[in-house]
C-alpha cells in the first residue's frame, strides 16, 4: 500500500482504494470532509472541484476531485440529510463550487460563509434539478 493510500485509509476509514485509468477512486460514505480538505492540503494536494450527483432517495452523491503530483484523485461520499460540512475554511476555492452545488442540488453547505445565488436563475427554486419534469 502507498504512502497515499495509507492517507487516504486514515482519512476515510476502511474503504477501498481503486486504481482506474484517471486516478484513485474512493467511495467513503462516512467521510470527515474538513479532515479530508486538512490532510489532502498538508500533503500538497490542490482541490481541482466538485461533482454532485442527485441520488434517488433524495441525498446527494458529492465527488470531491482533487490533484496531488500528477495524481487525480476522486473522493465519493453521500450527504447526510442533504447537508455536508462546508470545506471551505480549509479550502476557500471550495467557496464557488458548493454554492453551485447548493443551487442545484439544494446541499447545505454547513459552515459555509455564504450560500447565496450563485448559478441559478432567480426564478427557480434551490434544488431545481431535483424538480420533477413538467
Amino acid at each position: 500500500m502507498s504512502d497515499l493510500e495509507r492517507l487516504l485509509h486514515a482519512i476515510a476509514g476502511e474503504a477501498k482504494v481503486e486504481q482506474r485509468r484517471d486516478g484513485l477512486w474512493l467511495t467513503a460514505p462516512a467521510l470527515d470532509e474538513v479532515a479530508l480538505a486538512r490532510e489532502l492540503l498538508a500533503a500538497g494536494a490542490r482541490l481541482s472541484t466538485m461533482t454532485g450527483v442527485a441520488a434517488a432517495d433524495g441525498e446527494t452523491e458529492i465527488i470531491y476531485h482533487y490533484a496531488l503530483g500528477g495524481i487525480a484523485l476522486n473522493i465519493k461520499t453521500r450527504t447526510r440529510q442533504g447537508q455536508l460540512p462546508s470545506i471551505t475554511g480549509v479550502t476557500p476555492a471550495a467557496a464557488w463550487i458548493e454554492r453551485e452545488i447548493h443551487d442545484l442540488f439544494a446541499v447545505e453547505f454547513t459552515g459555509h460563509p455564504d450560500l447565496a445565488r450563485l448559478v441559478r436563475p432567480p426564478e427557480l427554486p434551490v434544488g431545481f434539478f431535483r424538480a420533477p419534469a413538467t
